[in-house]
């Protein structure tokens, strides 16, 4: 879950190879492999002391809308917004408003305290708290003395 930009050179110029990479990631990212009616939401991800925050632009959703799921070390997050069916005789020059839906999964580090995790929906921002917890330090050597 931990995500770090990695300077590729020590003195931390770039390169155009570092350009490159980050205009192909930027302009290419996964959307383009999304089918008709899918698409790939945004997401931040922070991190503090005591926990990880995905938030997820996903705005013109209800709370309804969304499924967050854990399942072994994953996290799934999913999405579906269907456009009504009623019948509409309006003409547009137009149309740009779009529904579909989406599917986002995360590995999880085994510092996270699944049982507390919190989705919240606000504003067009799916926020979702992932608390870590305190992992137990490994058994330290124990020596025996030889009597």
């Amino acid at each position: 879950m931990t995500l770090l930009k990695v300077n590729r050179r020590p003195n931390g110029i770039p390169t155009v190879f570092d350009m490159f990479d980050e205009v192909m990631n930027r302009n290419f990212s996964n959307n383009w492999m999304a089918t008709k009616g899918e698409f790939i939401p945004s997401v931040n991800i922070k991190e503090t002391e005591k926990a990880f925050m995905l938030e997820f632009a996903v705005p013109g959703f209800n709370k309804n809308d969304f499924d967050v799921q854990i399942e072994n070390d994953y996290i799934t997050i999913s999405g579906k917004k269907e456009e009504s069916k009623e019948e509409n005789t309006d003409e547009y020059t137009r149309k740009e408003f779009s529904f579909g839906s989406f599917k986002r999964t995360f590995s999880l580090p085994e510092n996270i305290n699944t049982d507390n995790v919190e989705a919240i929906y606000e504003n067009g921002v799916l926020h979702v708290g992932l608390p870590k917890k305190e992992l137990k330090a490994a058994a330290v050597a124990k020596k025996i003395e030889i009597k």
